[in-house]
């Protein structure tokens, strides 16, 4: 009994909608949750990489200026103010891509000379009678050393850094070398656009060491943001970094979420629907079968009044109503039958008088009905049955009949009054139902087990999904930490090749320019030889850093409208003297005339610069000619040489880095195979291709299209 309880509890339509809608409930929101957790991870790891990339950007800063400025402050030591100063900024500007002005100060505190002046007409100011400079000018004549200045309301406009270095001869001040960054180009050179970036709000300070206030570089407000705030300690005093994102991770989760109450929601609704059908039919029939009842009711009371009033009169109504009707006697025998019990039936009033009704009773239920109707005379009960007739034809016809007993005025029984009306619809619907009913049935039992057993498969998955999370964070954690040594040995490598490089290029130039002294030409030729090492050498290290970039995913391209043949143009001058040197001759073919495309100028010049220079390398004698064609807003740029050339075996390696060709290529030329990678590279980053055709001993031709107007969206 308790089983029986407890299964039909939970048969009920309201309890299984339920535990459907909480399991769903519980599943659903789950996943939104862990929806929210990946997004989240996703979004702290991209402000991660966005700090760690401007904070290193910041150090090269701090790097590339205290180099330039030293430099700048040892010529005006060794020789006094220099007549070619321009001269002498224009090399260190072209060393350098992180400052875009030099200047020299007097020890009054007023600006001397300044390169590029136009924009940049400040001669004459002066920093230490400055409210705004004073307090930084006189902080680096104090410290004798290195001082970064910020941020500060440039004269030439925007707002940038002032890097200074004091110039100190026998302990006395002779004015500063500076160097002056504007903060719009350290955040171009890093691709971001801080008024048009909707992701992030950024922000830069430095904090001022007594007070310990911020004094910020950019207008944005961040006083409710303090906790994103990544403190930089440099060697001029604390700096802090603020990348805010402006999208929150739980605004996807939350549609996750609610898409998972809407089908949460109709999985219960629909459970409660299906199972609530056989019941709601069920009850349909019940309020069919009252209605008849009824009607019979009405019928008896109404006839008994007939009876009391005239015969004709009843006879003349049955024979019309829409049921079959039939009296008898006391005993029993059929007295009258009107013409609708004719119609069911098939046998007429004559044939079915007396007990001769039997012959309409379909042979299967004859013996059983007959058995009711004695058991009605007898023990003076009232008739109730559902039974068949088969007329003449073999038309079998579904009856419910009820008969009550008639009874004049002075309730004296005289024989009994019956109605009998069709229910072959209702029985062909009712098997249809009962069908119904079973498939449902079975159906539900199906799917309730089908729900059970994905609970568990679900539990079962949702627990190899959390054991497999776990093993890949674990994974994940050793990928970041070798992926944090690899970026750390590079920004090691970074501060500490490239500046004792520069260094080196520097110092070497000063020595060539005979600043320190008068140099013989065998001095000359050795410096010459270590000056061309040097910048041989920080090409090498500039390429291993930017194939590390290309690997890891994170070289940037800025994308901006420029000429293209100008660019050409000023390439292969640059290289003119190279290929004059080795007896060869640079020719063009070019079938525009001005051609401008929309991509990053400093990439496509650093392909045409590698393509060009390896068609010089390994030429001997001959022409270099470089094509240009404009082919549905495609860019084709072809550069052709009458080299050595390739076997066309090798030419699926040329552009994996680190590889360099059999055949004596490694042994007599210079480089470690990185170049022909990263034009690759960077011509797909680009949006276009490359490719090269090449025989041995007649020459290589390498083509590399790119789209006239790129998107940096795409």
């Amino acid at each position: 009994m308790k089983r029986s309880a407890f299964y039909s509890f939970f048969k009920k339509p309201i309890v299984l909608g339920s535990i459907t809608f909480i399991v769903l409930l519980v599943v659903t929101q789950y996943i939104a949750y862990q929806k929210y957790l990946l997004n989240e991870n996703e979004q702290k790891k991209e402000v991660n990489n966005r700090v760690d990339l401007i904070k290193e950007k910041l150090q090269t800063l701090v790097m590339y200026s205290y180099s330039a400025t030293k430099t700048l402050e040892y010529i005006v030591e060794r020789n006094g103010v220099p007549n070619d100063f321009d001269n002498i900024a224009i090399e260190l500007l072209d060393r350098n891509k992180y400052f875009n002005v030099v200047e020299l100060v007097d020890s009054n505190g007023a600006i001397t000379h300044v390169y590029p002046l136009k924009d940049n007409e400040v001669i004459g100011y002066n920093i230490i009678k400055s409210i705004e400079t004073s307090s930084g000018a006189l902080a680096t004549i104090k410290k004798k050393d290195f001082f970064i200045a910020g941020p500060i309301r440039l004269k030439q406009g925007g707002v940038g850094m002032v890097s200074r270095q004091p110039i100190f001869i026998e302990n006395k001040f002779l004015g500063f070398s500076a160097v002056v960054t504007t903060l719009s180009a350290f955040f171009n050179d890093l691709n971001i656009d801080t008024v048009l970036d909707n992701s992030y709000t950024y922000q830069l300070s430095k904090v001022n060491n007594v007070t310990g206030e911020e004094n910020y570089f950019l207008d944005e407000d961040v006083t409710l943001f303090k906790e994103y705030a990544v403190p930089i300690e440099i060697s001029s005093g604390e700096w802090k970094l603020y990348v805010i994102p402006t999208t929150k991770t739980f605004d996807i989760a939350i549609g996750f979420a609610i898409f998972g109450l809407i089908i949460t929601f109709l999985g219960g609704w629909s459970v409660w629907y299906f199972t609530g059908q056989s019941i709601r039919l069920n009850e349909l029939i019940k309020e069919k079968l009252l209605e008849q009842e009824a009607q019979l009711k009405l019928v008896h009371e109404t006839s008994s009044a007939q009876i009391e009033k005239s015969e004709l009169l009843y006879r003349s109504l049955t024979s019309n109503a829409p049921v079959a009707i039939f009296n008898t006697d006391k005993l029993g025998a059929f007295t009258y039958v009107n013409e609708e019990w004719t119609k069911y039936s098939g046998i007429n009033l004559a044939e079915a008088c007396g007990f001769g009704w039997q012959k309409a009773i379909y042979p299967d239920d004859r013996d059983r009905v007959t058995k009711e109707w004695q058991e009605t005379i007898v023990k003076d009960t009232e008739f109730k049955s559902e039974l068949r007739f088969q007329d003449k034809k073999g038309k079998i016809t579904w009856l419910q009949a009820k008969a009550v007993k008639l009874v004049d005025a002075n309730n004296n029984m005289y024989g009994y009054i019956g109605i009998a009306s069709g229910i072959t619809e209702r029985i062909n619907y009712e098997k249809k139902l009962l069908v119904y009913k079973y498939d449902l049935e079975k159906q539900v039992d199906l799917r309730t087990k089908e729900l059970h057993d994905s609970k568990e498969a679900l539990l079962n998955l949702l627990e190899d999904i959390n054991f497999q999370s776990t093993q890949l964070e674990k994974e994940k954690v050793k990928a970041q930490s070798a992926d944090l040594m690899k970026s750390a040995f590079l920004a090691t490598m970074s501060h500490e090749l490239r500046t004792p490089m520069n260094s080196i290029i520097g110092f070497t130039g000063i020595l060539l320019k005979e600043y320190p002294g008068p140099l013989n030409q065998d001095q000359k030729k050795q410096l010459s030889m270590v000056k061309n090492s040097s910048k041989h050498l920080l090409s090498l290290i500039n390429d291993v850093l930017d194939i590390s970039k290309i690997e890891a995913g994170k070289l940037k391209v800025s994308y901006y409208p420029f000429n293209y043949l100008k660019t050409l143009e000023k390439t292969i001058n640059f290289l003119l003297p190279q290929a004059s040197k080795k007896g060869l001759t640079i020719n063009s073919e070019i079938s525009e005339i001005d051609i401008t495309i929309n991509s990053d100028e400093r990439r496509v010049e650093q392909v045409l610069l590698n393509l060009l220079s390896n068609a010089i390398k390994f030429s001997y004698n001959g022409t270099i000619l470089i094509k240009v064609d404009v082919v549905d807003n495609l860019i084709i740029t072809q550069v052709i040489d009458q080299g050595i050339g390739m076997d066309k075996k090798d030419l699926n390696k040329l552009f994996m880095p680190f590889i360099q060709l059999e055949g004596g290529l490694s042994r007599s030329h210079e480089g470690i195979g990185l170049g022909l990678a990263i034009c690759k590279s960077l011509v797909e980053k680009l949006g276009g291709t490359i490719k090269v055709q090449s025989e041995i001993d007649k020459g290589s031709n390498f083509t590399f299209t790119l789209p006239s107007n790129s998107d940096e969206n795409k």
